[in-house]
Order: C-alpha cells, then structure tokens, then sequence
C-alpha cells in the first residue's frame, strides 16, 4: 500500500478546464500562479536554496480526474493512442508534471509562472530543473512529431462584444484546432461552418482553409 499526502495546493486563474494553456512553454496564454504549502511540516527549511533555481518541477495529483482507460483521445489528432505515450490526467494514478518558472518564495507560498494547473490541484512535491539533465530538444516523440501544427488565421473582427476572457479562449481553440472534437465543444453546421460554445456564448464561424472568419456571437441564456 502506498500512501501520498499532498503538501500543498496550487492556486491559478484557470477554473475551467478550457480556461487552461494547451502545454506549459508552448501556448500564449503565460500567466502568474502560486503555490502555498500547508503549515506544521517544517516546509520553510525544505525550501532554503529553492530561491537559487530559475525553473522547477511541480508533481502534482489529477484530482478532478476520476477514471481512466488504456487509450485516449488526445486533443491534437483524431486517433487514439495508448495513455502512457500522452499527457492526458487520466491515467491509472492521475499524476502529473509542469515545468514553470520560479518567481519568488515568501514563507510557505511559491510564486510561479507558467503552469498549465487548474487551481486548488493538490501539490505532491517539488523539483528543480537540471536544464542539463532534464532537456534533451532533439528528442522525437513519434505520433506527435507526426501531427504538424497547423495555426489557423483568426480574424477577430466579430469578437469584440464578448468578454475578454471568453475572446482568448475562442481565440486560443480557434487558432489550434477549429473542427469538432470530443474535448472541444464545437458542432458542425454544414460544410464551411461550425459553432463553438464557451460558458453560456455560442460563437458561429466559417473555415476556409486556414482562414477562420467570425460570423455570430449569441448568448444562451
């Protein structure tokens, strides 16, 4: 029997699952977190030298991930692939990793840049980076070397009644991945044009090629 108590909890501005950065270091979306490590552990001595590292790993617990299966669908791609050769939290112990920036440390609380984390994820520990043992850039990763990236163009002129945070998350999924996929709440409505949901706002929007134009915004209410 193993047994993991987490020593803390990261705290985003990430609530919603689609709210979050496809991979820390690789989506736009750059922003400010921290992580707060409970009391009564003697953290404050496990933290001395910390400050001296530029970049650290968080491993943390999957909490909001209940089950899992052998092969998942992964956003880039319409394959499955075995759940061991994906980053998917679904896994049979919902563990993961970010890499983010250390920013500063204040008593118990860790400020950090760049986590891909929905907040109150439960920390399970922390990590340097060793840029010299942890990077290795020529290194392939098969199916995903496969899947070339492709930037839609958005063009952004029908966004501009929506909240500004409802706009980076259209524009975000947009500018990746504008067709239907499970883990995007997108509906085909004939061959050029698709509608996208976000909270309560249905965005309709026509793809020609890489070319994405907005053509209606509607609240359901």
């Amino acid at each position: 029997m193993i047994t993991l108590e987490p020593i803390g909890l990261v705290h985003t501005p990430y609530h919603r699952f689609y709210d979050t950065p496809r991979q820390p270091g690789v989506d736009a979306l750059v922003d400010e977190s921290y992580v707060e490590l409970f009391s009564g552990n003697n953290y404050e001595q496990a933290l001395e030298d910390l400050a001296e590292c530029e970049r650290i790993w968080l491993v943390v617990y999957f909490h909001l991930a209940t089950s899992w299966k052998p092969k998942v669908l992964p956003p880039r791609g319409r394959v499955k692939r075995g759940v061991f050769s994906t980053r998917s939290p679904h896994r049979p112990n919902p563990i993961g990793i970010t890499c983010c920036e250390l920013l500063s440390i204040q008593g118990r609380r860790i400020a950090v840049r760049g986590t891909d984390l929905i907040d109150a994820t439960p920390v399970l520990d922390i990590k340097p980076y060793l840029p010299y043992a942890d990077a290795f850039p020529n290194s392939s990763v098969g199916w995903v070397d496969a899947l070339r990236e492709q930037e839609y163009q958005v063009s952004e002129d029908g966004l501009y009644l929506l909240p500004e945070d409802v706009q980076q998350v259209v524009l975000r999924t947009l500018r990746h991945d504008p067709l239907p996929h499970p883990y995007r709440r997108i509906q085909r409505i004939d061959e050029y044009t698709y509608e996208l949901a976000v909270r309560e706002y249905r965005i309709t929007y026509a793809v020609r090629g890489l070319h994405i134009s907005i053509l209606q915004t509607n609240v359901v209410l």
